[in-house]
């Protein structure tokens, strides 16, 4: 009888007849991407360091300011990667085209990041760029094969979020692979998953929700090994820096939010509700309001996941898709951690039965990364926001039939 009833409960969620994205076409379509990445990146190459067409950056040009700020604090200390003017000089002379487009790619990272990328400014800046790239994207797929079966590691590996870094040259990989992994080892190793969440706090508005969960589902071990990594950072930062860097770092996030509030960032290439509404409305009132309201809903959303039981797979799934909601300021090279939302989503539709157009919304998810670069200056609108929300819904309302005994639960 019992076999029976999880057979009735499974025949809910799929379909009778054979779904379009069988694992043959998700093998072709990821194939399909890698080549186009090849071509891509194979021919903005060739434009930029064989034919030097003016004006084509070098992939991976954000870079540029990573290596200018390192080098900065090697030469004139800690503070001086906030100076605009000093790390105009620099970018300028490292990378000549950006006078014609940026005025200048600000440092608005805290001192803590800085540890992380000092090392690189004793390094020439093409070695460094090939290093911080190909080792961000190394760590990335291997926390994203952590995660999956081995079946879904090309589809994993073929995610267009991980192009938009590598078009970049943004630091998203190694901060996305750090919870990647952390996530995959926090019911084995939980300490270990602490400490890597501790160190996604370089980027402080990314590691926010995390604590949320911990708290919730009263995993003290990791949530203390997190606050212990974060508080080592900050007190290796302030003893190698001192502390005007810190007032720096605070006065320079000062001057990016007014920026921000100004509608002078890259609004359509930022995927939070907050662009979307100052795209629409222009009003920042709107704007902070409506996306306050999106960041406590999300925020609940976690706590609904964390608190009480219910698949692993599903709690991580809203965890990270909530942390991409609750941030104003985001970029779509940040949205390299929507992979790890899609490969639990995933994990956890490929175990219990599909729901309808779940998987057709997991592609879109999927696509999701590359609006920025390809539409978002064609187009008057932000719908970045409208698919994490969809997939932050799609986690939420999956737990809810769990707890109502609407569908199977895995481990």
């Amino acid at each position: 009888m019992a076999s029976t009833d999880f057979g009735a409960r499974r025949a809910l969620f799929s379909s009778a007849t054979a779904h379009w994205l069988d694992a043959g076409r998700l093998r072709l379509y990821s194939y399909v991407a890698l080549l186009c990445y090849a071509l891509y990146f194979g021919i903005w190459t060739f434009r930029a360091c064989v034919l030097d067409v003016p004006g084509v950056f070098d992939p991976g040009a954000d870079f540029v300011v990573f290596w200018s700020a390192a080098k900065l604090a090697l030469t004139h200390g800690a503070v001086a990667p906030y100076d605009y003017a000093m790390l105009r000089e620099v970018e300028v002379a490292t990378v000549p085209e950006i006078a014609l487009g940026y005025g200048v790619l600000p440092w608005v990272y805290p001192p803590t990041f800085l540890l992380f990328v000092l090392a690189f400014g004793l390094l020439p800046y093409g070695l460094a760029t090939f290093l911080f790239l190909a080792g961000g994207a190394g760590w990335y797929v291997h926390a994203l094969c952590r995660t999956l079966p081995r079946q879904a590691w090309l589809a994993g590996v073929a995610f267009p979020g991980i192009a938009v870094v590598l078009a970049s040259g943004q630091n998203a990989l190694w901060l996305a692979g750090c919870a990647g992994m952390a996530l995959a080892c926090l019911r084995s190793r939980p300490v270990l998953a602490g400490v890597l969440l501790g160190l996604v706090t370089v980027k402080p508005h990314l590691a926010i929700v995390f604590p949320v969960a911990l708290l919730c589902s009263r995993n003290w071990r990791a949530l203390g090994a997190m606050a212990a990594t974060a508080a080592l950072l900050l007190l290796t930062a302030l003893l190698v820096f001192g502390p005007d860097a810190f007032l720096a770092f605070l006065h320079n996030a000062g001057r990016m939010t007014a920026e921000l509030q100004k509608g002078a960032m890259l609004l359509e290439r930022m995927p939070t509700v907050f662009a979307a509404v100052k795209m629409l409305s222009g009003s920042l009132g709107w704007s902070y309001g409506l996306h306050a309201l999106v960041a406590i809903a999300a925020l609940a959303a976690v706590v609904y996941a964390w608190a009480w039981p219910c698949s692993f797979a599903l709690r991580v799934a809203v965890l990270v898709c909530a942390g991409l909601l609750v941030p104003a300021y985001l970029y779509d090279y940040d949205l390299a951690f929507l992979g790890f939302a899609i490969a639990w989503l995933g994990i956890h539709g490929h175990r219990n039965g599909w729901l309808w157009g779940e998987r057709e919304l997991l592609v879109l998810l999927w696509l999701l990364p590359l609006y920025g670069m390809s539409m978002g200056g064609r187009i008057d609108f932000q719908p970045m926001p409208l698919g994490l929300l969809l997939a932050l819904a799609l986690g939420v309302w999956r737990i809810r039939l769990e707890r109502t005994g609407k569908a199977p639960r895995d481990a």
